[in-house]
Order: structure tokens, then sequence, then C-alpha cells
């Protein structure tokens, strides 16, 4: 389970998100705090995140800020490079994971990334219009964050 304790978001961009052909013009960012509670994992998140299209069909997901675990409280700087799919029709956002790019003060065992932030390399997003000037940012069951077009 995945509860949203405070989120505030920042536009980066004039662009307008999901377009008519599926294709998707993103770029937004969010600041979070998450706590993490899963079976096998429980963890905290607090900073940033962001989410970038880069063209057609692949898209930048940034973590930046600091994740707390039962391993360690560590500074979160990475970027996952994914593929994507966007089904209008119903708000699906379908990502497949890449590639990471860890940034030299990132401090997090990429075992412990994973088990808590990344459970896949496949998931899904949903992208819902909130109003005329922003989208809601949600997984499977919970809503997450907020997007502003500006």
């Amino acid at each position: 389970m995945l509860s949203l304790i405070a989120g505030t978001v920042i536009s980066l961009s004039n662009k307008n998100p999901p377009s008519g052909d599926g294709k998707l013009v993103l770029s937004c960012r969010a600041k979070v705090d998450f706590e993490i509670k899963q079976p096998d994992a429980s963890a905290h998140m607090e900073g940033r995140l962001s989410l970038t299209t880069l063209g057609s069909s692949r898209l930048a997901l940034l973590y930046t800020g600091r994740l707390t675990a039962p391993e360690g409280r560590f500074i979160l700087s990475r970027t996952l490079l994914m593929d994507y799919q966007y089904h209008p029709e119903n708000h699906v956002l379908e990502l497949t994971w890449d590639r990471s790019i860890v940034s030299e003060i990132d401090t997090v065992p990429d075992e412990v990334f994973y088990r808590n932030l990344m459970k896949s390399k496949f998931f899904i997003l949903y992208l819902t219009r909130f109003n005329d000037g922003a989208w809601l940012v949600s997984g499977l069951t919970t809503p997450l964050y907020v997007c502003n077009d500006r």
C-alpha cells in the first residue's frame, strides 16, 4: 500500500498532455512524501518526482530526495528511462523500465531502491484530467499527485 502524505506540483511546460493519437507530451514535477508499506518492504520517500516525455515513446522518471528504509537513510537521485504507451481512452500509461541513470550523490543500494520503489520492470500509471489545468497521476488504487499545466 502506498500512502501519499503531502504533494505539491510545479509545471515545467506549457504543453498539454495527451494528444488524440495516443502520444503524450508531459513535463512536470511534484514534491512528495510517500509511506510505502508492502508485505516484504516498508520505506519512506521524501523529495521530488519528475515525469518527462522524451519523444513519442520514451519517458524519464526522476527521483530526488531521501529514502528511509530498514537498511538505513539514503540520498536518492536517479532517473529511470522507460518506454511508454499511452491509452487515452482509459487514461492508462503503460511503462516499461529500460535502464537507470544513477547520480554520483545517490547512496541507495540498487536492491533497496528496487524492493521499495519499483517492484517490477513493468508498471501502470493513470493520467486523468483533474480540471482544465491539471492532471491527476494515480497508481492502480491510489492517487499519487497532481500535475499542473501552466
